[in-house]
């Protein structure tokens, strides 16, 4: 199933690409935000709420629950209310408390080296359509989209004697790739050349994917862009 999940994306992906070269109507951009893990949009939004209200937030802020994301985005225009969009993203969850995985001492030269899990990183790839509001100026939209995602552990590793070294990171795949969906909502600010992108999404990470006994992978995007 995920290897002909992994081929609709590619299509689908491909059509987007083809159809938008050479036409005012594609657009690029960039955006970047936080991200909240949550088993519903309810409690995952609960914990973006917590985070803001807080008089300044330090780095130990996010983690656990609260991460950080930054996308590449495409849209391709179709008629005067629709449009097919596609984007991936980089998705980083730090993890609450470091976790030691793995420790070694190497007794001839009096060194020691250990390796902690930090983190969770995730690569989304969607595609999808959204359906916009046809105003001149602000334009509000909702969408739908199809995902598929990467995700991996991130690791550090430290060595030495009477120092620890600056730790040098890695990420270790954490399984097979997982098919979901992801609903969207949005507003769009038309400045001439520009456009400014507010967006909130929720994941439904392997939703089309997932086993039996498997954990739901969910979460919420909140964040703000710029389209050319």
């Amino acid at each position: 199933m995920k290897r002909a999940f992994t081929l609709v994306m590619i299509s689908a992906a491909m059509a987007l690409l083809s159809t938008g070269i050479a036409s005012a109507q594609l657009g690029f951009g960039v955006a970047v935000g936080v991200a909240a893990a949550g088993d519903n949009i309810s409690q995952a939004g609960g914990a973006l709420s917590d985070l803001f209200h807080k008089d300044s937030v330090q780095y130990g802020d996010l983690s656990g629950n609260i991460g950080f994301f930054v996308t590449g985005k495409a849209r391709y225009g179709l008629l005067e209310i629709f449009r097919l969009t596609g984007d991936i993203s980089y998705v980083y969850f730090q993890s609450s408390a470091v976790t030691l995985t793995g420790q070694s001492i190497d007794t001839a030269t009096h060194t020691a080296s250990a390796t902690f899990d930090v983190g969770t990183s995730m690569i989304p790839i969607n595609v999808g359509l959204d359906v916009v509001a046809p105003f001149p100026v602000v334009k509000p939209y909702l969408g739908a989209q199809l995902g598929y995602t990467y995700t991996s552990r991130t690791y550090a590793f430290v060595s030495g004697s009477n120092e620890l070294n600056k730790p040098e990171f890695s990420n270790s795949s954490a399984g097979d790739p997982d098919a979901g969906i992801a609903f969207d909502a949005g507003v769009g600010f038309h400045l001439g050349v520009a456009t400014i992108d507010v967006n909130a999404r929720y994941n439904f990470a392997n939703l089309l994917s997932k086993s039996d006994g498997e954990k739901s992978v969910k979460y919420l995007q909140l964040g703000a862009g710029v389209i050319f």
